[in-house]
């Protein structure tokens, strides 16, 4: 529990990137939505260079505190000003610049947080389901964060008539993110231990490099996760056109969110159980079938279909309580035999190449999703024809549908279970043993 508090301030600095920002820069503050798109995906490229520099330090690192938690303690600052920069910006201030410059410096401090922190979950056990656990705790504290982006600037607008609006949600949330931060981060990086499971890495990087590009089920798994990234960010960059134009509900998008993330609350310690009972895989692939059912639904939906939306989103809420939680324990499960197989602790070099993937698919969503809907002539913040209205449905539903298919038609290859790991690990040790022998 102590591990997972830091994903709920995580979380609060950095969804509102996808959620909001697109629409509020756009519409309150009149930058182009293709601009904003681009500029939000260009600045993602930085990542390209400092996701591998990060994960390759951090695997290096030796200090007092960890190899991981120095990394933590630098990008947790960064993360802080230059969130409450974004998310609470002065009007006047506020250009292509500006929202590029705060931009990367978040996704700096977010790469110093987020691949040594990864890395550090994954040496924390090497019980196949307690990792699922640890996984879940660490994913049940972002789904809260998620639930207090939405919840608080709701119950602010009621009680004090400040909230309600995107525009001023975000500035709350940059305040929340300034506090929420430190405190918890700092919890985390007091109280936990860090172990050292699988040492410090020496090899170069290009051998570790080498390794990873050997990894069929590395790849099986990231390419499953990276494209039901791209279909959830994909949903998220175009929520709250879809929600403000074709239902009609700016006013209530933070309340009906609630439901979808209420839904990942509720479903995942479900999710967790069923994963310990029937296997990671084959709960991942229930997940993935459920949003390639629901997806659709959003078609049915036309202005005023408030309770329909809730429903709806509360069904793919469930679907996609399961999907970072048993993802990433699966990913530790391949670190593992990564780590013995090599001798090495490949951690940072896997969560790197992990991040930098999940990234760039998020920005591949913003920067083609939004420009579409440019090119296809939906612009905001002038009136809209019925057809452009269902365009902008179809390109909120059927790409993403298509990514969700994908993804669980690859990782249907994907072939570790809790008995070939054991298997796996059986002969490895046995290789270790004759090695020590001779």
């Amino acid at each position: 529990m102590l591990f997972g508090m830091p994903e709920y301030a995580v979380y609060l600095a950095s969804i509102p990137v996808v959620l909001y920002l697109p629409f509020v820069y756009s519409k309150d503050f009149g930058l182009s939505l293709t601009d904003v798109g681009l500029i939000l995906m260009v600045g993602r490229i930085s990542d390209v260079i400092t996701d591998p520099l990060i994960g390759y330090l951090s695997d290096r690192t030796r200090s007092r505190f960890g190899k991981r938690k120095p990394w933590i303690a630098v990008g947790t600052m960064l993360m802080m000003g230059s969130a409450y920069m974004l998310f609470n910006p002065v009007a006047e201030a506020v250009t292509n610049w500006y929202l590029f410059g705060y931009a990367v410096l978040l996704w700096l401090g977010w790469t110093m947080v987020n691949i040594p922190y990864y890395a550090w979950g994954a040496e924390l056990s090497d019980d196949y389901n307690e990792r699922t656990r640890i996984t879940g705790w660490r994913q049940a504290f972002g789904f809260l964060g998620n639930v207090s982006v939405l919840f608080i600037p709701v119950a602010a607008g009621h009680i004090t008539g400040y909230g309600s609006l995107p525009s001023e949600g975000l500035t709350i949330i940059g305040g929340m993110a300034l506090v929420g931060l430190p405190l918890f981060v700092g919890i985390t990086l007091w109280r936990v231990p860090e172990p050292d499971r699988y040492g410090t890495a020496h090899a170069p990087v290009l051998k570790h490099l080498k390794y990873v590009a050997k990894n069929g089920s590395f790849w099986l798994l990231f390419f499953a996760f990276m494209l039901m990234s791209l279909g959830t960010g994909w949903g998220s960059a175009t929520f709250m056109l879809f929600a403000t134009y074709v239902v009609g509900a700016e006013s209530q998008t933070q309340a009906i969110l609630l439901g979808y993330y209420g839904a990942n609350i509720i479903a995942l310690p479900l999710w967790v159980a069923l994963a310990s009972r029937i296997g990671k895989k084959e709960t991942w692939i229930i997940g993935g079938v459920m949003f390639v059912i629901v997806t659709p639904c959003f078609l049915l939906l036309a202005s005023g279909d408030l309770a329909w939306f809730f429903l709806i989103l509360a069904l793919y809420g469930i679907a996609g309580g399961n999907f970072n939680a048993i993802s990433m324990s699966m990913k530790a499960d391949v670190i593992e035999i990564a780590a013995r197989r090599s001798g090495e602790n490949v951690s940072g070099a896997y969560i790197a190449i992990w991040s930098l993937g999940q990234k760039l698919v998020i920005a591949v969503a913003l920067g083609t999703a939004l420009p579409l809907l440019g090119a296809l002539g939906f612009e905001p913040n002038v009136s809209h024809t019925e057809q452009q209205l269902r365009t902008l449905a179809y390109v909120y539903v059927f790409p993403p549908w298509l990514f969700y298919a994908a993804a669980v038609a690859i990782l249907w290859r994907y072939p570790i279970s809790q008995a070939r790991l054991d298997r796996i690990r059986m002969a490895l040790q046995r290789r270790e043993q004759r090695i020590g022998q001779n």
